[in-house]
């Protein structure tokens, strides 16, 4: 921020600011850039810092005049104040580091400093579109942004991140900085140490053990997007899910066994929890996946698997064996109710299966509400087989106390007369 100190009537001389009015732009061409830099060496009190990586420069403006110019650079490698609040340990550090951003320079023109809550109100839109301007340059979005307030050039103690949003964890503790006057290294002083988490569960997905959906930027991880329900990545534990496929067959010959099935199959269900659903994407996924975390899990170090692998595995397991297996997973690690009082109906065909349609595998999937995942998947068959399924299920299952959302393809007159005769209750169709 500036320290150059303008009279209290600045605001009147260049009249009001509608806030409605200001907007925030990702700066890309040369001469804008160039301006940014030449503003913050004359107004900045640290001056322009040179670009060594990863960088985004914004402009806000007010009815064509700009008001504000931010930038932001790669996160700074470590800070215990992060690391503790995000809940770290020094690998996912690492390999996560990519997703934060640091606010390194932030400079109000010196004719509008003295704007109230102007330079809250610019952070707020600046940071409300970065994830996605930072996934459209670097190939990844992000999930928090930090910043370094220094308390002997900045009277304000950063007041207008906190009134952003933006949580104070400290004072960093500096850095060694070498003086050629001197020959030595000297303690430079601690700055207050600023985080903000871009979504609600950034903090959570920061941590987790694989890769979480967030970090995929595909999609919101609400448990209501598009047909899937994305599960929390946070309580993700590789070693129990590899535990329970254990108990599933391995359906490949001897000559499709390049990469150890359990280890294989769990990084597939890994990819489609984070929002991977795709052969294509599954296998992009686990190449991405660091290649040490890789080995910790039982991949392979040195090579990963395509789409024909990863199509080829997931085509012909059984697939009630693994949504039994996965139940049972999941009602361990998520840790919720494992009873369900609405009951869904819903037939699904893989169209990956085969590109006739009379060929493709169809099946009839039993969803329960209440925790968030398929409790059955029935094999059907074309000419009537859903209905035929759905009767089986009703016939079968324990219904006392719970409610049945089917299809209208399923509600034909034998299926009605099953529940009447399960609920003692005439349904509602």
């Amino acid at each position: 921020m500036s320290t150059e100190k303008e009279s209290s009537n600045k605001e009147q001389a260049f009249g009001p600011i509608d806030f409605d009015k200001i907007k925030v732009k990702l700066i890309t061409d040369y001469h804008e850039r160039a301006e940014i830099e030449t503003l913050l060496s004359r107004y900045h009190p640290l001056g322009a810092n040179k670009a060594t990586g990863m960088r985004m420069c914004y402009a806000a403006s007010h009815k064509g005049t700009w008001v504000a110019v931010l930038v932001f650079d790669g996160a700074i490698k470590r800070n215990k104040h992060r690391e503790h609040e995000i809940g770290w340990n020094n690998p996912q550090r690492d390999s996560r580091i990519q997703y934060v951003a640091n606010n390194s320079r932030f400079l109000v023109a010196p004719k509008y400093e003295r704007v109230k809550n102007l330079a809250s109100k610019v952070l707020s839109l600046t940071t409300s579109r970065i994830s996605d301007d930072w996934k459209r340059l670097y190939g990844v979005p992000l999930l928090a942004v930090e910043t370094y307030v220094d308390p002997e050039h900045n009277e304000n103690q950063g007041t207008c991140y906190i009134a952003a949003g933006w949580e104070r964890l400290g004072l960093s503790t500096g850095y060694s900085n070498y003086n050629a006057e001197t020959d030595k290294y000297e303690r430079t002083n601690g700055k207050w140490y600023f985080l903000k988490a871009l979504h609600a569960d950034s903090f959570k997905a920061l941590r987790c053990e694989i890769p979480h959906a967030l970090m995929t930027g595909t999609k919101e991880v609400s448990g209501k997007t598009n047909n899937n329900f994305i599960l929390d990545a946070s309580q993700f534990k590789f070693k129990e899910l590899q535990e329970e496929l254990c108990k599933i067959e391995d359906p490949r010959g001897a000559q499709g066994q390049q990469y150890s099935f359990v280890p294989f199959l769990s990084f597939c269900i890994a990819a489609a929890v984070s929002g991977y659903t795709q052969y294509t994407q599954i296998a992009d996924w686990i190449k991405a996946f660091p290649a040490q975390e890789r080995v910790k899990f039982g991949m392979r170090g040195d090579k990963t698997p395509g789409e024909g692998a990863v199509g080829n595995l997931i085509r012909n397991i059984d697939p009630q064996q693994l949504q039994k297996t996965l139940n049972n997973w999941l009602i361990k690690s998520y840790k919720k109710n494992s009873t369900s009082i609405v009951v869904s109906l819903d037939g699904k065909a893989q169209r990956a299966t085969s590109s006739n349609t009379n060929e493709q595998r169809a099946f009839l999937n039993v969803f329960a509400n209440d925790l968030g995942i398929v409790i059955d998947h029935l094999p059907t068959s074309k000419g009537g087989g859903e209905k035929i399924q759905a009767r089986a299920f009703v016939e079968e299952a324990e219904l006392e106390g719970k409610i049945v959302l089917a299809d209208a393809i399923h509600t034909d007159r034998k299926f009605i007369n099953l529940l009447e005769k399960k609920s003692f209750v005439r349904p509602h169709c």
